[in-house]
């Protein structure tokens, strides 16, 4: 099963680049597992003409729109490996093997909400903590909010988040702040901190309520976002081919790749979340375009004689 290109993941990256690649009429095959990051939250925002839409809805739309392509195959199938010949890239699923001139890596992240050590947190997640103000601060504004970080993530994001409320504490959960700097910052721009332990999140029907310390103290709190989710890779298909590593955003790992998203193994691209590890809906349809139409070219520049 021979295809031009091969898109592994269906998010709003992959899908996006699918589209793009369907309608230049290049023979592409999209290979998803449909267990999306965002799945969790109630709705998604910042997109345009899709602000408030639940994310299942936005795949499906999505899903519908591509189906008219005739040249783009969607597979509900979990690639599990990606090798490189010298001639051609290799994709192999749960089911099936395909090979491909090229591959789109748009596999994203997933959040490990767990592994932060907060108990009631995974009950509150996604329904009013979140981990982006740009998808959920209007939401959140003029509310009593907490940020949940460590002793330099905690008060730097509590920056960004004191821009949608006034009211705004930062929880360390015992990490103490020895940053002066940074301790002089919050007291100046009225951001509390507490950095005792967390016993337990309160919580109603997943509307955080209230922070319970060690000491049985109860903060009252309405809503809140955390600094760090303990995301990872969704695959380790880019590491494997030993695709070079940037710093990006916020001290992040970033893929290395050029403005038409290609690493530096010719016919390799990786956009998304996959690419840097958080780029937002709207971000990940741009990069997914922008990779579609970088491909398109290419491809006519192969062709042209």
């Amino acid at each position: 099963m021979n295809y031009e290109v091969i898109i592994i993941g269906g998010g709003p990256a992959g899908m996006s680049a699918a589209l793009v690649l369907g309608r230049s009429r290049i023979k592409s095959l999209v290979l998803n597992a449909e267990n999306p990051r965002n799945s969790i939250t109630t709705h998604s925002h910042g997109f345009l003409t899709q602000d408030g839409i639940h994310p299942s809805e936005i795949f499906k739309t999505a899903k519908e729109q591509l189906s008219k392509y005739t040249d783009v195959t969607y597979k509900n199938e979990k690639a599990i490996e990606v090798t490189k010949t010298d001639d051609y890239f290799e994709v192999r699923s749960e089911e099936n093997s395909y090979s491909s001139n090229r591959v789109i890596i748009a596999t994203g992240y997933r959040d490990n909400i767990k592994e932060v050590g907060i108990k009631g947190l995974e009950d509150v997640y996604g329904k009013s903590v979140y981990p982006c103000p740009f998808c959920d601060g209007f939401e959140m504004a003029d509310k009593q909010l907490a940020v949940f970080g460590d002793a330099m993530m905690g008060p730097m994001f509590s920056k960004v988040i004191a821009h949608w409320s006034n009211d705004v504490i930062v929880f360390t959960n015992g990490e103490k702040v020895t940053d002066q700097e940074l301790l002089k910052s919050l007291q100046t721009n009225n951001i509390r901190l507490i950095d005792k332990k967390i016993k337990q999140l309160k919580s109603i029907d997943g509307i955080l309520s209230g922070i319970e310390l060690e000491d049985d103290t109860i903060i009252k709190r309405q809503g809140g976002f955390i600094a760090d989710t303990m995301a990872v890779e969704n695959t380790n298909f880019a590491r494997n081919l030993n695709v070079p590593i940037e710093n990006g955003h916020f001290g992040m790992e970033s893929y290395k790749v050029d403005e038409n998203k290609e690493t530096e193994i010719k016919g390799l691209y990786i956009i998304g979340d996959a690419r840097s590890g958080w780029t937002g809906v709207a971000g990940a349809v741009n990069e997914g375009s922008v990779v579609g139409k970088a491909i398109t070219h290419q491809i006519i520049e192969e062709h042209w004689k």
